[in-house]
């Protein structure tokens, strides 16, 4: 939520889950935690917030009832999927959206990149175990994933549109 992100630290409160429409507690103690907002997601998150008349409280993605949060599925299929869609058009190519666990093990495959493993186990939320087993991947099987995340990530810049 806005209220969660503290832009003069550049961190987020984790402190919820939503899935859907339902909102709960996060799976694990340890993901209750501050996030560091990185100068992308900040990039991605200002516009945002200014679009949205700089809230002070509210869904950062809101849905099309401002008091409920956008359902991530239904985004993907929206905005994501149909981004992807028209970079195959241009593109001549065959991405498809590898969905958010996906997105989830290339993140933490870019984190492990430039950082060790105890900062991609605290970036993900996760023991050091869990990630690098589960989301932690070589950068060799990941070309195609990286580049279906980078063009639907350039795609999410229109999020808001498509939560209206």
């Amino acid at each position: 939520m806005w209220r969660d992100w503290n832009r003069g630290k550049d961190q987020i409160q984790i402190s919820r889950s939503v899935w859907h429409a339902i909102e709960g507690t996060p799976k694990t103690e340890q993901s209750v935690r501050l996030l560091a907002v990185s100068a992308e997601l900040r990039d991605v998150l200002l516009p945002l917030w200014k679009k949205q008349n700089s809230p002070l409280d509210g869904y950062i993605l809101a849905g099309p009832r401002r008091n409920k949060p956008v359902i991530l599925d239904n985004l993907a299929k929206r905005t994501i999927r149909a981004r992807l869609e028209e970079v195959n058009r241009k593109e001549k190519s065959n991405l498809a959206w590898p969905g958010w666990y996906s997105l989830r093990r290339f993140h933490g495959t870019a984190v492990r990149a430039k950082s060790n493993l105890e900062t991609t186990s605290r970036a993900l939320g996760n023991s050091r175990g869990v990630a690098d087993r589960h989301y932690v991947r070589p950068s060799e099987v990941l070309p195609d994933v990286r580049k279906a995340v980078n063009d639907a990530v350039s795609g999410l810049t229109d999020v808001q549109r498509a939560c209206n």
